[in-house]
């Protein structure tokens, strides 16, 4: 949620005396069902499935829990040792939000700070070491010194840290039932309400435009790395992006059918915010016949030409076209408090700015720092190589475009926006990307650039001033974290200057938009246009 502080107000201390609504004991966060189960899956990945299917997944699945437990843990600590001293009265939102920003960054260190993982090492040494001294002993053997636990750094693990905001909002939902404020019950009548109505239906129109994307990225993938997909139209990938538009296509037009059937008119069947929707199916439609002729007359593209194809970029606007129903549907509904948003209600909306920014973000790959490391390539002043630091630089300020502007015009809607937004969007815009010239060792940059722009979003104030701070820390600090994901996992032939230079600039270009967004965004009031 938003760094702004709501007065809250605890329950009655008779309700709370009596054990009624919300009553919170110290560290049950740790009961909740889905923290056991990550302690469960924890346990059973690290003792048997990891020696068993040693891999990705298994090597990935016991840092997902992990960061789903550790938070929670952190704040049970916290809470059992301050109830000792009589110094807890109900859970913290505080609390909640300082663990989650501990954990995450604590394991950010892990994997890319030297100093930080040797730490980690030797701690889980100490605390292992209870437990294999008195399998020893009962053994018969002498109890082993305590040594470090051998750990594998890999950059690669924090595609994980979206794991720690599960955590933020189950904690937050314990706060919610122990605390009673303005904001809060808010929050909670739409969380109730966000199950009903259109919102199945505009997650699955979301959904769905993220799968065309992810068939489209894949499909830019297999341009570069499989000969035989240029041969022929009829690939897996693009059996993604057409099978997904069809059903897509198909949701965005049934009621508009039904309504045909039943003598009733079809424009006005049509879901409030998905007028643009329905224009986009048909445009996505003809121009899929025009490509269809264009490669006929001219061969299918490679590389940089597939992405400059007119059609291409044709079915790229369109489908954006398609994706923006969940957003505009979301951007003219009546909030129960004007400007607050919280999961689940938000998913479809975000899912749909993933969707669109997505599609701008592969059009525009060859100048985006998480797709070309540009910093790892050799240059001279002299020779021909002059130009990598010049596109490098661009590579900086096009992903700040990409991010900034959808993340700022957010703010002027919803100024309290849940925490993981920015993780989300910014995640799965860029990480995909990172595989398209096989920059894969990089992926996590954007997921830690994202969540270090979360915790900007949480300590900023709200309004105009918020945005501002959004919109010039939160380029910094994410390229501050590509530079260090960078530098960790390989060389790097930049000098300093070149690297503060395009932090700055980044941070320079975020600031602009933040000025051009200054003015605050004006809620819907009468009937949503279509």
């Amino acid at each position: 949620m938003s760094g702004h502080v709501t007065a809250r107000r605890p329950l009655a201390a008779g309700a709370i005396e009596a054990g009624e609504r919300g009553r919170a004991v110290a560290g049950d966060g740790l009961l909740h069902p889905v923290v056991v189960g990550a302690i469960l899956v924890l346990l059973v990945n690290d003792q048997i499935l990891k020696r068993a299917w040693p891999g990705v997944v298994t090597g990935k699945l016991s840092d997902v829990a992990g960061l789903v437990f550790a938070p929670l843990f952190v704040v049970a600590v916290a809470e059992v040792i301050a109830s000792a001293l009589g110094r807890w009265r109900a859970p913290s939102r505080r609390w909640l939000t300082l663990a989650v920003a501990a954990v995450g960054l604590g394991f950010a260190a892990v994997k890319l700070v030297p100093a930080a993982e040797g730490l980690w090492e030797a701690s889980l040494g100490i605390v292992q070491w209870p437990v294999s001294a008195i399998g020893d002993l009962l053994a018969g053997r002498a109890v082993p010194p305590i040594r470090p636990v051998v750990a594998t750094p890999d950059a690669t693990d924090l595609v994980a840290i979206p794991a720690v905001w599960l955590a933020h909002a189950i904690g937050l939902g314990r706060v919610r039932r122990t605390w009673s404020d303005e904001a809060t019950d808010a929050a909670t009548h739409a969380r109730a309400g966000s199950l009903t109505g259109t919102w199945w239906y505009e997650l699955a129109v979301a959904g769905l435009s993220v799968s065309m994307l992810a068939g489209a990225t894949i499909d830019g993938w297999a341009h570069t790395h499989d000969p035989n997909s240029l041969e022929t139209i009829l690939t897996p990938w693009h059996a993604i992006v057409y099978v997904s538009f069809a059903l897509v296509a198909f949701l965005i037009c049934a009621p508009s059918l039904a309504a045909r059937l039943e003598g009733r008119d079809t424009i006005r069947a049509i879901p409030a915010g998905f007028g643009w929707s329905v224009v986009g199916v048909v445009a996505f439609g003809v121009v899929g016949l025009l490509d269809l002729a264009w490669h006929l007359a001219f061969g299918l593209e490679a590389d940089t030409e597939a992405l400059l194809s007119p059609t291409h970029l044709g079915l790229g606007v369109t489908a954006a076209m398609i994706a923006s129903g969940p957003l505009r549907a979301a951007w003219a509904r009546r909030d129960p408090r004007p400007g607050v948003t919280t999961w689940p209600a938000f998913l479809p909306a975000l899912l749909a700015v993933v969707a669109i920014v997505g599609v701008a973000g592969f059009a525009l790959h060859p100048v985006n720092l998480f797709v070309d490391a540009w910093p790892r390539w050799p240059y001279g002043r002299f020779d021909a190589t002059w130009y990598g630091p010049n596109i490098g630089v661009a590579g900086a300020i096009v992903p700040t475009l990409l991010v900034a502007v959808p993340l700022l015009e957010l703010l002027r809607r919803w100024p309290v926006l849940p925490a993981g937004t920015a993780t989300i969007l910014v995640g799965a815009t860029m990480a995909g990307l990172t595989f398209l010239h096989d920059g894969q060792v990089i992926i996590g940059a954007p997921v830690l650039g994202g969540f270090l722009i979360d915790l900007v979003l949480l300590a900023a104030p709200r309004g105009v001033a918020g945005r501002w701070v959004v919109g010039g820390l939160g380029p910094a600090v994410l390229f501050g974290a590509y530079f260090v994901v960078v530098a960790r996992t390989g060389p790097v032939t930049w000098s300093a200057h070149l690297i503060g230079g395009t932090v700055f600039i980044a941070a320079l270009t975020g600031l602009t938009l933040a000025f051009l967004a200054r003015q605050p965004g004006l809620p819907a009031v009468g009937e949503p246009v279509r």
